[in-house]
């Protein structure tokens, strides 16, 4: 089901509540915490200072021109075109009308929730689907277990991960040719904040070393929808728009952004593992059981 707002109608995670842990981790641990690792990290690693300053630009660049207040971030007449794509269409259940695709239900599972929205929309039941859980992180990891559960499943999948090292143009091509094959899905590996900047809920965020380190450092998973192009100038099939479904609630469902902007975001680099974000597309090669 689509609302008045060009968006499914998807139920929301019930509330979790942060623990006593949490702040404990937020405000004591991560302060006392990143320091040393940095200093870690400045000492084995010689790349880690260039590269933090060029994610920190990155982010900073991103905050005075955030995606998410663009006209097209969810633009209700671009929303209603994504619906009619094919891609777009795979995550909506043919007999039903209801919604394949979900929230994640808190903070670090989106790898998870990614992982379901993308089985479900290959026709496999919920119900038999692993429940989400945190720990899907990193693309080589995404595809190991995306693959097992495809095993488990009795359907064969098969991944290719695509490192945001690629060229603008094999980006993009890359991206058209998966949503353009019925049996493929694109998860996307990619730092958020790089689209919609540090958006601190108040002007002393910069104080707060944990939020500025998630900010830069942290990646987010969410499956991509489809491509809108752009009208006008930058309508040529350059600069379209990529339309993400969030897997966090509080990005209120889809949104489109520039795939240059994705490309950049899919390039940022991640710190442990220097190795940069990247597309991942996941083919079903046989009908789910």
């Amino acid at each position: 089901m689509i609302d008045n707002k060009g968006q499914l109608v998807v139920a929301l995670p019930q509330h979790q509540p942060k623990s006593f842990l949490y702040y404990i981790l937020i405000y004591v641990i991560i302060p006392i915490a990143a320091p040393i690792l940095i200093t870690y990290k400045m000492i084995t690693d010689k790349s880690y200072l260039s590269t933090t300053a060029s994610l920190y630009s990155l982010v900073a660049n991103a905050t005075k021109n955030p995606c998410s207040t663009q006209w097209y971030f969810q633009n209700v007449t671009l929303l209603r075109k994504l619906w009619e794509l094919p891609s777009a269409k795979a995550y909506i259940d043919k007999e039903t009308n209801e919604p394949l695709v979900e929230y994640q239900i808190q903070e670090g599972y989106c790898g998870s929730a990614t992982q379901r929205c993308i089985l479900k929309s290959l026709g496999c039941s919920s119900v038999i689907i692993p429940q989400q859980k945190r720990g899907e992180s990193k693309p080589d990891i995404w595809c190991e277990h995306i693959c097992q559960i495809g095993q488990q499943l009795k359907m064969e999948v098969t991944t290719k991960i695509v490192r945001g090292d690629v060229t603008y143009e094999e980006f993009l091509s890359t991206l058209k040719r998966g949503l353009e094959s019925k049996n493929c899905r694109i998860g996307c590996n990619f730092l958020r904040s790089a689209l919609t900047g540090f958006e601190g809920n108040n002007s002393f965020w910069w104080l707060s070393p944990s939020f500025i380190l998630t900010k830069v450092y942290a990646g987010h998973f969410s499956p991509v929808l489809g491509i809108v192009e752009q009208d006008g100038k930058e309508g040529e099939g350059k600069n379209p728009f990529v339309a993400i479904w969030d897997t966090n609630h509080k990005y209120n469902g889809a949104y489109f952004v520039p795939a240059r902007r994705l490309y950049d975001a899919v390039s940022a680099v991640d710190v442990l593992s220097n190795l940069h974000r990247a597309i991942i597309l996941v083919e079903k090669k046989e009908t789910c059981n």
